[in-house]
């Protein structure tokens, strides 16, 4: 009877985890998958992957030094259109894209800049909010 109760209990543990919704079953991919993926279609030698996620660091802090401490709470939260920036933030944002953007186009080959542009023409395409 014990174990007939056990097994019972697996087995109902078992099919309730089969019938998790899609939304958490599918979640979106993690930044680390993101990486992975985007370094593997760009194929990036160890090097490149290095200075990529050099250039992103410093990017990260620079952005953090024009943003108060309630918008860096926002932006980590993903709250990035709700962050109320003045324009002189927006213009300094503006920049620090414009210039990670060139540092990153310099570590990249002639072909991997083409596939670059490419993802980020297909990226502006989407939906923010789909």
């Amino acid at each position: 009877m014990k174990k007939m109760v056990i097994l019972s209990g697996l087995l109902l543990i078992t099919l309730s985890f089969s019938f998790v919704p899609p939304a958490f079953s599918q979640g979106s991919p993690s930044r680390v998958e993101k990486w992975e993926k985007l370094s593997e279609k760009l194929n990036l030698t160890e090097d490149q992957k290095a200075q990529w996620q050099e250039i992103k660091r410093s990017q990260r802090e620079r952005v953090s030094g024009i943003l108060t401490p309630e918008q860096q709470e926002q932006a980590k939260e993903k709250k990035w259109r709700s962050l109320n920036l003045t324009d002189a933030q927006k213009e300094q944002m503006r920049a620090i894209k414009q210039e990670t953007n060139q540092q990153i186009q310099g570590i990249l080959t002639p072909e991997q800049q083409q596939i670059w542009s490419e993802m980020k023409k297909n990226r502006q395409k989407k939906p923010v909010n789909p």
